[in-house]
């Protein structure tokens, strides 16, 4: 073993992921980095997955929780026990690339107040870019806007599809539905399987207008046309395996944890539109190293010298901000943190924690109150719990608006998020103090990473900036 190649453990949570974590293990153990050591933590699966990996994969550790610690207290116990210099976390729907690890090493290695190093995260499938063209639609005063049609949902089976451009924000029509107005010309980035999909698209034309045809096109080849009424409808667009193979491209999911002037956090490679996320093509934008605020759990190789100095992640918190807020902490204490495009993992975003289900809200909410509790200045405490109210009614307007039983489930998520931080409101206070013993609580550990402009998109694909393809 030379010293260009020290070793590393790497420390997978599984929690139910049969299907999953053994095509994690799998392209982990391909990796092209001899001195790698792996361990899986169990949190108490019932899904069969503990003795899959124990029989497919003997060469690595496991190590089984009696009950589902979360990700912050499951991946400790094997931080904590680990003795290798560099101590790297994968959650078990990633896919890394045979080459991912040694960049990541090779940062660490060249920066002694490197406290980690975030890869490139890919989404697990690649996109396609999908225009959608319909005639142009003038509503009434005093509306201003061009439309084409009601777009309710867009989808295949490897998950929702984000629009890039030519769609304005959140409405519901008059049963209470959610759809946003799309200009006449969209564009949607797609999620595929490289042998082909279907994509499934509800449209109306909106109430009063007469049939309405819509045109989804490809690089310029037309790959299905239909004509949608007043009334919402499933329309099915079909993408064959030679058109996927052709124009299908990646999208980032995380280049690296950017802040937010408000406290919150966002993945560098998420850009929103009308309020909307959706996830940047990969491009140049994308391939130089650079320091960014913090890595994201799902996957980073951090130095373990750093995680032993601040008690390695927060085990008060679940899952969510729990690295973020390492990140912070660390940087109060003068580590600092990188990207590093060289290194590739594929991610199948939130496979396990359903994003905006109700524990994932609680999760995220609770994580964030907890980080900010700790690090941030207080108006930004009391502004998130007052979001999070403001939410929680919201969700309850509609709720009862519309008999809706998941915007009730996420009015509880809300409120026990808030209840989960004021019980845990007195450890929370005394970090906190331990925190501003070693600097003013001003946020400014945030500011140089922060936008210099709003990351919010105008609707308009006519601007050469918004969601080439």
């Amino acid at each position: 073993m030379s010293e260009a190649e020290p070793p590393v453990r790497v420390v997978v949570l599984n929690y139910n992921g049969l299907g999953r974590v053994e095509r994690c293990l799998a392209s982990l153990l391909a990796s092209d980095y001899p001195a790698l050591r792996v361990t899986v933590v169990d949190n108490a699966s019932a899904d069969g997955s503990p003795a899959r990996v124990a029989r497919d994969f003997p060469e690595v550790e496991l190590i089984e929780n009696g009950a589902n610690l979360g990700f912050s207290r499951g991946n400790n116990r094997a931080l904590r026990a680990a003795d290798e210099p560099y101590l790297g976390l994968l959650n078990l729907d990633t896919e890394v690339a045979p080459g991912w690890l040694r960049p990541l090493v090779a940062r660490l290695a060249a920066d002694p107040l490197a406290g980690g190093a975030a890869p490139k995260i890919l989404h697990l499938a690649d996109r396609l870019p999908l225009r959608l063209t319909t005639p142009a639609f003038t509503p009434p005063a005093p509306d201003a806007r061009t439309l084409g049609v009601r777009l309710y949902a867009a989808a295949t089976s490897q998950g929702r599809a984000d629009v890039t451009c030519g769609a304005y924000g959140l409405e519901l029509d008059a049963r209470g539905r959610p759809f946003r107005w799309t200009e006449p010309l969209a564009k949607l980035a797609v999620p595929v399987d490289r042998g082909g999909a279907a994509v499934r698209l509800t449209l109306a034309a909106g109430a009063g207008r007469p049939p309405t045809p819509i045109s989804a096109a490809v690089d310029g080849q037309t790959i299905g046309q239909a004509v949608v009424t007043a009334d919402p409808a499933a329309v099915t667009i079909h993408a064959d395996g030679a058109t996927i193979a052709r124009a299908a491209r990646p999208a980032v999911e995380s280049a690296g944890i950017a802040p937010l002037a408000d406290g919150s956090m966002r993945d560098r490679g998420t850009r929103l539109l009308a309020g909307a996320p959706w996830a940047d093509w990969d491009g140049p934008a994308y391939d130089q190293p650079q320091e960014v605020f913090a890595p994201k759990g799902a996957a980073v190789l951090y130095r373990r010298d750093m995680l032993a100095a601040l008690g390695y992640l927060d085990d008060g918190v679940f899952m969510y901000y729990e690295d973020a807020d390492l990140a912070w902490r660390a940087r109060r204490r003068g580590w600092r943190f990188w990207y590093e495009p060289a290194s590739v993992v594929r991610h199948e975003h939130a496979a396990l924690s359903r994003e905006w289900s109700p524990g994932f809200v609680r999760n995220v909410e609770f994580g964030k109150l907890r980080m900010l509790g700790k690090n941030a200045p207080g108006r930004l405490v009391g502004w998130h719990a007052a979001a999070a109210l403001k939410f929680a009614a919201n969700d309850a307007r509609q709720a009862l608006a519309r008999r809706d039983r998941a915007a009730a489930r996420l009015v509880l998520a809300r409120l026990r998020a808030l209840a989960d931080a004021a019980a845990a409101a007195p450890g929370t206070w005394r970090m906190r103090r331990t925190e501003a013993r070693l600097a003013r609580l001003d946020g400014r550990e945030l500011r140089p990473f922060l936008p210099s402009r709003p990351s919010f998109s105008s609707p308009s694909c006519l601007s050469p900036s918004q969601g080439e393809g």
